[in-house]
């Protein structure tokens, strides 16, 4: 917290860097109301005009960047608004006035006419009203006149209530934030996971928009590049292969895809049915969902997972919800998923459930590749390479060490699947190189960074002997042309390839960051619909409470009277997703996790530090130990993440008639996940989601308390 610098903790619980007085400020909300604040504020930044102007009326890359900006929105594009024109919610288009062409239309600032948004170097920011259309007028809105509207259908006083705050504090925050020019920044990671996250996201990266931050020094930044790894590289082709087939279809866990297009919609309609609802929600916006996938699986919809393979993951332990008893009924049913394979260090929580388990290696004994992260803005690609032997057995027909990439190689081979086995990999100048171990994918991936752009240097004889990879394995070796080896092992010797960090900027702009078109209204969202209820989605961003997938608010299902508190997930920084509670040292240090409650809440019913408790929520209920301090937010419950397991170790295990004794320090504290709720208005087993991009009910989980001692 150096120079100017000031931040503002929005978080129902206080954690080590939110204490530095007139650096920092802690804004102890409730869980699951992030989006109010953003709104709140956004309310005061409309009401007293404290938005760059100027930046939002740019319609297009080239007239922002010609006022100093390498950024810019759609804040002035025109969206029709009108219910009886076809391509009601969608932006105007030259084909609605009854020309050709893909873009957008503007109020152009300088003449008042519909513009397109390509010739115009500023547009009107407000307008709402009506332009001609090739069959008669066309009602249309700004997306920032839309925007704008969303937020102002409550107060500051409102949505400071909604979170716990006063207004004063909304207003507070606001001010500061606009205080500075483009020289702002947001950021958030916890606070998504709640049934009504995605709102509050939009917002909150609309937020800096505002200021015109994006791309801008001392301001909104994104990831740095990463070198060339696992592509078509420089050296090999990593990227691609003869005979390869790529992903198609319906993913399984509903994402990316929407209900109105499936086969059940369709044939609903021909029948004359009503197409709504669906049996599970749709999520259209959606990524990487794999706790989505696990509810699809237990309710063999859309269609059966018939092998289910799980790496790298523990869903019965990290999904909120997954780990009841309804859900663990469906998931033993091999009817539901006739296989499960687990490649696990451990015996995982979701390992347990598995009928094969392939060992893989620790990260001691792995290699990686890891890319750039979002607080990083030069080119970086970071490597991880076995340190020591791996202890797993060796198989296959190299004799190699098992793991997770030794399993997939080896299968594939089996099979007969392209890509695999002698000759597989494609170098620079045709020649096929074979692919029977990790190293020949890793080692060669290694090579690919290291001659992207100007090639790194070769190890020195130093560095060579220091590091121990004067004596690396053979096959290391023979992965890579020889002229290449000296090179790799720097790269393996420096744990990647790194620009230097005075680069992430040129002048007032970030080096690498590409020019940036920031909605304030998405067509996308806007013409999506609810799976369940058929209704539309929001286009812009507005305050949405916590509902089931039916519309049923969470607080009326749920109402306070019964369960006046609200869990809410953390991650404490002795403990983690894995890796952390086998660790002696660690488990001396923070060998358990407690129940967070807030000192007035605690005194309010009676409640002691230490006291044992039992926490109930509607779908399930867990005991533990309260902690009683100042640093929660009120009406608030803390769990923090990575205690409470039940196998990792934790008991005894039986393999092959041995008994591998397990660490009781392994499973002590409590789990939230297991305390997330069921959404009851669904058909199917599902677990409380936000419909629309299926984000899970880590946050905000109405409970409880119940003493018991």
């Amino acid at each position: 917290m150096e120079n100017k610098l000031k931040l503002a903790v929005i978080d129902p619980f206080m954690q080590g860097g939110t204490d530095i007085p007139g650096k920092t400020k802690w804004i102890p909300i409730k869980p699951s109301t992030d989006g109010a604040l953003v709104l709140g504020m956004m309310r005061w930044i409309f009401d007293n005009e404290k938005f760059d102007g100027k930046f939002l009326e740019c319609p297009n890359e080239e007239a922002a960047k010609a006022i100093g900006f390498k950024s810019y929105t759609n804040a002035t594009h025109l969206v029709i608004v009108d219910e009886k024109h076809p391509n009601n919610r969608k932006f105007l288009k030259p084909e609605d006035l009854g020309l050709e062409g893909e873009e957008f239309f503007v109020i152009d600032k300088k003449t008042g006419k519909p513009e397109l948004n390509s010739k115009a170097s500023a547009g009107n920011l407000l307008y709402n009203g009506e332009v001609q259309g090739k069959t008669g007028t066309i009602k249309v809105a700004t997306s920032l006149y839309l925007l704008k509207q969303g937020v102002e259908r409550h107060s500051i006083d409102e949505y400071a209530e909604i979170c716990g705050i006063s207004a004063n504090q909304i207003a507070e925050i606001a001010k500061e934030f606009t205080s500075h020019g483009h020289k702002v920044a947001v950021d958030t990671l916890g606070g998504t996971n709640s049934v009504n996250a995605l709102p509050f996201t939009v917002a909150l990266w609309i937020l800096p928009a505002l200021m015109g931050a994006y791309n801008m020094k001392g301001g909104m930044a994104g990831n740095g590049p990463s070198f060339k790894a696992f592509a078509d590289g420089p050296k090999y082709d990593l990227a691609a292969f003869e005979g390869q087939i790529k992903p198609s279809g319906v993913k399984i866990s509903r994402e990316q895809f929407h209900y109105e297009n499936t086969t059940e919609y369709k044939n609903k309609v021909a029948q004359g049915k009503k197409p709504y609802p669906s049996k599970l929600p749709w999520h259209t916006n959606g990524m990487s969902l794999d706790g989505q996938a696990m509810f699809s699986a237990l309710n063999k919809y859309p269609y059966q997972c018939k092998i289910l393979v799980n790496c790298f993951a523990n869903p019965i332990y990290g999904t909120p919800s997954l780990y009841q008893e309804a859900m663990l009924e469906e998931l033993k049913k091999t009817s539901n998923i006739p296989l499960i394979i687990s490649v696990d260090i451990v015996m995982g929580e979701t390992t347990a459930y598995a009928d094969y388990i392939v060992p893989d290696t620790s990260i001691y004994e792995q290699w990686a590749m890891v890319p750039v992260r979002a607080n990083i803005n030069t080119k970086m690609t970071a490597v991880r390479y076995p340190i020591i032997e791996p202890m797993t057995p060796k198989v296959g027909s190299n004799n190699q060490p098992i793991s997770m990439e030794t399993y997939l190689i080896e299968v594939a081979k089996k099979i007969g699947m392209p890509g695999f086995g002698d000759n597989a990999i494609k170098d620079a100048d045709g020649k096929m190189w074979p692919l029977n171990t990790r190293e020949d994918y890793f080692i060669k991936a290694i090579a690919n960074m290291a001659y992207d752009g100007d090639a790194v240097n070769g190890i020195t004889e130093e560095d060579d002997k220091i590091t121990g990879l004067d004596s690396i394995p053979s096959d290391w070796q023979a992965a890579i042309k020889p002229d290449e080896l000296f090179v790799v092992k720097n790269i393996i010797a420096k744990g990647g390839r790194f620009e230097a960090d005075t680069n992430y900027h040129d002048g007032e702009f970030m080096k690498y960051g590409d020019p940036v078109k920031v909605c304030f209204y998405s067509e996308n969202l806007a013409n999506s619909r609810n799976s369940i209820t058929g209704a539309y989605n929001e286009g812009a961003p507005v305050w949405t409470p916590e509902t089931l997938a039916d519309g049923t608010l969470v607080d009326k299902a749920y109402p306070s009277e019964e369960y006046p508190f609200r869990v809410c997930s953390s991650k404490a920084k002795l403990r983690g997703v894995s890796m952390l509670n086998n660790c002696p040292t660690l488990q001396v240090l923070s060998d358990t996790n407690y129940i967070e409650i807030n000192a007035s809440d605690a005194k309010e019913l009676g409640l002691n530090d230490g006291q044992e408790v039992m926490v109930e929520t509607p779908s399930n209920k867990a005991k533990g130990v309260l902690k009683v301090r100042q640093g929660v937010a009120r009406g608030s419950l803390g769990i923090s993440f990575g205690y409470g397991k039940w196998e990792y170790g934790s008991k005894d295990t039986t393999i092959d008639g041995k008994v591998i004794t397990g660490e009781s320090l392994r499973a002590t504290g409590i789990a939230s996940n297991p305390l997330a709720l069921i959404d009851n208005s669904v058909k199917g087993k599902y677990g409380l989601s936000e419909v629309i991009t299926g984000t899970h009910n880590r946050n905000g989980i109405r409970a409880k308390i119940v003493p018991l001692s």
